[in-house]
Order: structure tokens, then C-alpha cells, then sequence
């Protein structure tokens, strides 16, 4: 009796053990939507208007009107991936006219480190004007030397340049 005793106490404790270390918080993760934009490269032409006086042998030059691409992005207050735990502090969308897809940089703050030491991810998903997905992945921030507290910047997304909303979520892997 003394021994089925001590088993079960010591089942008990290792539960409590390995349960009870959560890194995740106990408050449900929170939504916002921020507007960013960012300047298209290759930006449109407009012809000249059609009320300016015909002159003979003189043309009226193409103007260059610069385009601004507007993406609505879903933030949360926290993404978790393994036990480990992230923040998204700030995004910066670009497009330099060379890549396939515009760019993102966020920086990511590591808030708790749980089991998968060697990264973190936080997956996104990309959506056209028709609300057709365009793009489905993640990003990854490397945790080698990384503390709790610590800022991964700078970790580069891409997204399609007819994105007009992002949701980024938390990263689950597929299936095989």
C-alpha cells in the first residue's frame, strides 16, 4: 500500500512538474489592425490632360505620379511556437523594385524561451483585394545567444506585391 502510495505522489509531482512550466500566458492573446504602406518602384504614368492648348510640333511629357501601396496588417499581442513565446515591436514594408515580392522586416521580441531553443516562428498569411490567399508561410527568428527580454530585429518577410492585408498568427507545422 505504502508503495502504490508513493508512485502515485511521485506521478503527481512529475505532472505538476512538466505542466506546470508553461511559458504561455494565461490571458488570451489579443488582436489589433495597423495600416502600413509602402512606395511602389515602378510607381504609374498618367497621360497629359486634354483640355491643354494643341500646339503645333509640341508634345506634352509623360508624368510620373508615385504609387503607394496600403496593407492592412493583424497583430497580436503574442505568438507562441514550442513553448516559446514572441511579440511582433515593429514592422517596416519596403519594395525595391528587384525582388519578386515586396519586403517586410519585424523586429521580434522574445518573451519567454521554452523548448525549441533554436528558433522561433510566427507564421503569416497574405491576402489580394479578393480576399484570395497569396501567401502562406513564416517568419523565423534565430534564438542562438538570444535571452528572454532580447530583440531579434530586422527578420525579413516577403509578401506578393498585391497583398492588401496580412494576418500574421501563431506558426503551426504541416503535417506530413
Amino acid at each position: 500500500m505504502k508503495s502504490a502510495v508513493a508512485i502515485f505522489l511521485v506521478l503527481v509531482f512529475a505532472s505538476l512538474c512538466l505542466f506546470g512550466c508553461s511559458n504561455i500566458p494565461d490571458e488570451p492573446a489579443t488582436t489589433k489592425l495597423e495600416n502600413f504602406s509602402y512606395v511602389n518602384p515602378y510607381g504609374e504614368t498618367v497621360a497629359a490632360p486634354d483640355n491643354l492648348d494643341e500646339l503645333e510640333g509640341h508634345t506634352y511629357p509623360v508624368q510620373y505620379v508615385e504609387t503607394v501601396n496600403k496593407i492592412e496588417c493583424v497583430l497580436s499581442s503574442y505568438y507562441v511556437y514550442g513553448n516559446t513565446v514572441a511579440e511582433i515591436v515593429s514592422i517596416e514594408l519596403d519594395d525595391d523594385g528587384f525582388s519578386v515580392n515586396a519586403d517586410g522586416r519585424a523586429d521580434v521580441k522574445i518573451t519567454a524561451i521554452g523548448s525549441r531553443k533554436n528558433n522561433m516562428k510566427i507564421g503569416y498569411t497574405a491576402y489580394d483585394k479578393d480576399g484570395n490567399v497569396v501567401r502562406d508561410t513564416y517568419i523565423l527568428a534565430k534564438l542562438d545567444d538570444v535571452k528572454e527580454g532580447d530583440i531579434v530585429e530586422k527578420r525579413r518577410f516577403d509578401f506578393p506585391r498585391e497583398t492588401v492585408k496580412i494576418v500574421f498568427h501563431d506558426y503551426v507545422e504541416p503535417e506530413d
